[in-house]
């Protein structure tokens, strides 16, 4: 990979709000196991970064389930 195409994976990988280590890291294994920006480019883009509103949806689901749970138990 020439310099423009590392910038370009590190930028992406920026954008993924992921540690500055961890992005000289990546960057360094992918030029010791020789890979194409191609490839790294699909590898990356297959990562997403966590949407905080689905894991607050998430939490919500989950305490209604219980609730709703804990009040037909209680009936019983």
């Amino acid at each position: 990979m020439n310099q423009f195409e590392i910038n370009q994976i590190k930028s992406r990988l920026r954008r993924l709000e992921l540690s500055e280590d961890f992005v000289d890291q990546y960057v360094h294994k992918l030029q010791i196991n020789c890979e194409s920006y191609s490839i790294a480019s699909k590898s990356i883009d297959r990562w997403k970064k966590e949407d905080s509103r689905d894991i607050v949806a998430q939490v919500l689901v989950c305490g209604l389930i219980a609730a709703v749970l804990g009040g037909v138990l209680a009936t019983l």
